[in-house]
């Protein structure tokens, strides 16, 4: 069987672990990055990417469609949702992965499925933005499609510039209510989840001075026992965003556990530090296996 695995850095450790991992089970799989991707359409339809003829592959694994602005990142989309249509097996699917990325989206997705969920408001005006910081003393600002961390901003009543700034920059912003971690240092929870199973979950431990926990802005993985409420959590938000596997991060807070977000392209360099857990190579098992 011949897999593309869909990624920007050759060098990224979790595109690697999948592609070792479906050679150990006798698959063949190639990197193809999306920005050389090609739609060829009349009479037929033929979409390539890196010279690769797409619909003669077995599958694709998306570890990172890359993207350089709204327009072709939406094309990319529009191909993944093509090819599935046309019989590719696709992991994550098209829509999940639609989902996890824009944040909206998988707030509607939690709160449909009645998970615990920070209080959250999305919206175009400044009036309303700043009326949720007010009421919540504190709030997180987040680019509806960010990711690793990046863009992320605490804002407060008595400051409004950060407010306006993001405003400003994308003509929405994604406001979540500021919860404080009930551990004593400020951290997270990342759980992989695979094949509709926990695979294994780590703390992202934030570096000193600073509140946010992601690996990729300096958190530090540890590891973190399971619990019921973990795996219960992880995999019921995992099914409401419809992903195959994902990265669900969860926060203590006096309250219980609650699911910040859900990551449909999450790396598995972090519970492999801590555990030595290959997610890569669970990947690969469970797409073989689903296939087969």
């Amino acid at each position: 069987m011949r897999f593309g695995i869909v990624v920007t850095d050759p060098d990224d450790w979790t595109a690697r672990a999948i592609r070792d991992g479906l050679s150990k089970l006798g698959a063949e799989s190639a990197f193809l990055n999306f920005s050389q991707l090609a739609a060829r359409i009349g009479p037929d339809l033929r979409l390539r990417g890196n010279g690769t003829d797409l619909l003669g592959l077995d599958g694709l694994v998306v570890r990172d469609l890359g993207r350089t602005g709204s327009h072709d990142i939406a094309f990319r989309f529009e191909a993944l949702s093509a090819l599935q249509a046309l019989g590719l097996p696709i992991v994550n699917p098209p829509s999940a992965i639609q989902r996890a990325a824009n944040k909206f989206a998988t707030s509607i997705a939690l709160h449909k499925a009645e998970i615990p969920h920070p209080r959250t408001l999305v919206t175009t005006s400044f009036e309303a933005a700043s009326e949720f910081v007010s009421d919540h003393g504190r709030a997180v600002s987040k680019p509806l499609f960010g990711y690793k961390g990046r863009g992320l901003a605490l804002l407060t009543p008595d400051d409004p510039a950060p407010l306006r700034e993001a405003l400003a920059k994308s003509g929405v912003v994604y406001l979540q209510e500021f919860l404080e971690s009930a551990a004593l240092s400020p951290r997270d929870i990342r759980v992989f989840v695979v094949g509709g199973r926990v695979a294994g979950a780590i703390y992202r431990v934030a570096p000193p001075g600073s509140w946010i926990s992601n690996l990729s802005q300096g958190g530090a993985p540890e590891r973190c026992p399971l619990t019921g409420e973990i795996e219960d959590l992880a995999l019921r938000a995992n099914g409401a965003v419809g992903t195959v596997y994902s990265g669900v991060d969860l926060i203590e807070t006096v309250e219980g556990l609650k699911v910040l977000e859900v990551n449909g392209t999450p790396s598995g360099l972090g519970v492999y530090l801590a555990w030595g857990i290959d997610a890569g190579e669970m990947i690969a098992a469970h797409i073989l296996e689903r296939l087969g």
